[in-house]
């Protein structure tokens, strides 16, 4: 106790350093609070994994079930939701697809259709194409099996970028009906 005042190290904390001291809104904040405007973690929704959460369809809903994103502009689907079913009643065994998903362009998934299944769910995600009917290839040559996929339905040309599979848009939607949708069913029949 000096000059009539008690000194504790928290007062002498408080009063020394300004910097520390703590606004009202943080001292009432319990401790694994988080923190900003959202109510719960980015991730804590799984909104990048929404292709996990899809339920099986009832005997109601009409199979397959297509889903449509919005592109960004500089992408499109060169079919049509009447295009791909008109394609899945010509395949055989393609009673098992439940989902078709057209999503939106996603830069950390280079590929441009994939299966899911799972649950009662037969998922065929499919992505669009670049509006100059191109798809990225990655920027190290591709291998011999990917000239294979590619080259009945397209030129494999190298850019600045990169590798690029060029199409035209007859053959975009060509290698959609005939190559993807094919390869989506024989994939889910096999998983």
């Amino acid at each position: 106790m000096l000059d009539g005042k008690e000194y504790t190290f928290a007062n002498y904390m408080g009063t020394q350093n300004k910097a520390h001291k703590q606004t009202a809104w943080k001292k009432n904040r319990e401790f694994g609070d988080k923190m900003g405007g959202r109510g719960r973690l980015k991730l804590d929704d799984n909104i990048f994994a929404r292709e996990h959460s899809f339920h099986a369809p009832t005997e109601l809903d009409e199979v397959p079930i297509l889903m449509i994103d919005n592109t960004s502009r500089d992408y499109y689907f060169p079919v049509s939701p009447d295009e791909i079913k008109t394609a899945l009643s010509n395949l055989p065994n393609s009673d098992i697809v439940t989902h078709i998903w057209l999503r939106k362009h996603n830069k950390k998934r280079d590929s441009i259709v994939e299966c899911i299944k799972g649950s009662g769910v037969y998922l065929i995600t499919l992505y669009p194409l670049l509006k100059e009917n191109r798809h990225f290839l990655g920027k190290n040559k591709p291998l011999e099996k990917d000239f294979r996929w590619y080259s009945p339905f397209a030129n494999v040309v190298e850019t600045k970028e990169g590798w690029y599979a060029v199409f035209t848009e007859a053959s975009a939607k060509d290698f959609y009906l005939n190559r993807l949708i094919p390869f989506g069913v024989e994939g889910l029949q096999n998983i």
